[in-house]
């Protein structure tokens, strides 16, 4: 049986991507929308990542969903310039064994997108596309130890915020870089780590000091002990 045109366009729409069941939008007032031409921010929390993509004259913007593909996103927005909500779908496509998440609108659309991640305590993203990078760290979180975390590649600025939280920003990102990772830990784990540390070789100076003298003094016993079998001996 030949398949109708109805089979056909539903096909298509399966194969360019399906829209995602259950996926509830967001509340725009929950995110920050700062006014920044061509920029992708990440504002990073303990358990979580909010991701404000700067969107122009577009009727779709594509994310990138990384190597797993998971479609773990909550609470999507469109908000424009003017800050009213913009209706739009969210559906996910494969392109070049890449897959990406895509915000589709009715008409040309300017202004913002964002969506909420999970989060685990490391940031890595693949960039796909040239235009500014922010990673906004928690606040009272920072990088830059080679022991505790580092951000690779190494920022081109480093800024705070009126609310205190650093800013790391890469400009022209892409083809210059393929991904962008940050470890990132809280401004008081150096000294609590050199206290560790401190506390630790304590610990191994009394072990030692302990083993020493227990030694010292078998050797006394050892040393008693024989010149009392000689005496006897004698």
């Amino acid at each position: 049986m030949r398949p109708s045109l109805l089979h056909v366009i539903l096909l298509s729409i399966l194969v360019a991507g399906c829209i995602e069941p259950g996926l509830e939008t967001g509340d725009p007032a929950k995110y920050e929308l700062p006014g920044l031409y061509n920029t992708t921010i990440y504002f990073l929390n303990d358990s979580s990542v909010q991701v404000v993509e700067n969107v122009i004259n577009s009727t779709s913007v594509m994310i990138n969903l990384g190597d797993s593909g998971s479609m773990a996103i909550r609470d999507p927005v469109a908000v424009d310039y003017s800050g009213n909500k913009v209706d739009f779908n969210v559906s996910r496509e494969a392109i070049f064994g890449k897959t990406f998440m895509k915000f589709g609108f009715n008409t040309s659309f300017s202004g913002y997108v964002a969506f909420t991640q999970s989060n685990d305590g490391e940031f890595n993203r693949q960039v796909t596309r040239n235009g500014s990078i922010r990673v906004v760290l928690p606040v009272n979180f920072t990088t830059g130890s080679k022991f505790l975390g580092i951000a690779l590649p190494e920022p081109d600025n480093i800024s705070f915020d009126t609310s205190g939280r650093e800013v790391l920003i890469w400009n022209d990102t892409y083809p210059k870089y393929n991904s962008i990772s940050v470890k990132y830990y809280h401004k008081s784990s150096p000294s609590m780590l050199f206290g560790f540390m401190i506390l630790l070789l304590g610990a191994v100076l009394i072990v030692s000091c302990y083993y020493y003298f227990s030694i010292r003094a078998l050797r006394k016993k050892r040393e008693l002990m024989e010149k009392g079998i000689k005496k006897q001996q004698d």
